[in-house]
């Protein structure tokens, strides 16, 4: 039998063949060249080239597969999750947002994250990337805190890339803090105020009569080393993440 007419036969046999595959998709032959390029879609459409022993198999995976914490999906684009076996750091990135969102392991250390979700746009990894590579500055951190107070969504619109110095300003640890507004601390009688500059450094506020006096004695020192700050760092930063951090007020309830 000539070649020609071996590669009518499978034409005629694979072409319109449906497959289930170990992901439970349902996948259709539209093409056939050789058993080495296979064109298949997906019911949403997606088509690829695959090997016609991974479709017997069921090895075709589905780029919209929400593998990462039944959300997160791989997507179709560019970008790329690993290079060399090795994650990139945008991936890296991007998984590390859905363990603070979604890992019961994490939140029982960081409890603060059991009511943060991601945006749906940032399922796709694809999305994320790009927007990582537009935004993202050598060795900074991606922060969620800053441009919207209380903010609990990783979105395009809410997060930005700062420096670590930036970042430890608005981390919170309302378990270690107990029934005492942030930056007071009580001590016989009366209450002390201070303000923790990071790397274990702390500066003594003055020691109060009342709750209320420790707070406002660190709230006027919390915002003024928050503009400090941000002054240090306003040509690395992004414009609107340095307006909110030099707006930024400190409230009792924080």
């Amino acid at each position: 039998m000539k070649n020609e007419e071996k590669l009518n036969l499978a034409k005629n046999y694979y072409i319109g063949k449906i497959y289930i595959t170990n992901e439970n998709y349902k996948i259709t032959v539209i093409g056939y060249e050789n058993k080495k390029k296979v064109s298949i879609q997906f019911e949403n459409g997606y088509i690829t080239n695959v090997m016609i022993n991974n479709i017997k198999k069921g090895a075709i995976k589905n780029p919209y597969h929400p593998s990462v914490f039944n959300l997160g999906y791989y997507g179709v684009g560019k970008y790329r999750a690993k290079i060399n076996r090795v994650d990139t750091k945008s991936y890296k990135t991007w998984y590390n947002m859905f363990l603070r969102c979604y890992s019961k392991k994490i939140q029982e250390k960081q409890p603060t994250y059991t009511v943060c979700s991601i945006d749906e746009r940032w399922h796709n990894f694809q999305n994320f990337a790009e927007w990582y590579e537009e935004n993202y500055k050598e060795g900074f951190q991606l922060d969620k805190d800053i441009l919207i107070k209380g903010n609990k969504i990783y979105s395009p619109e809410t997060c930005c890339f700062v420096p670590q110095k930036i970042n430890i300003l608005f981390i919170k640890n309302n378990i270690n803090r107990g029934k005492y507004p942030i930056g007071v601390v009580k001590e016989g009688n009366r209450y002390i105020a201070c303000l923790k500059l990071g790397h274990g450094i702390q500066k003594y506020l003055g020691t109060f009569d009342t709750i209320e006096e420790a707070f406002n004695a660190y709230k006027i020192a919390k915002e003024a080393y928050i503009k400090e700050v941000a002054n240090k760092w306003k040509d690395q930063i992004t414009e609107e993440c340095y307006e909110a951090m030099y707006n930024y007020k400190v409230e009792i309830t924080d």
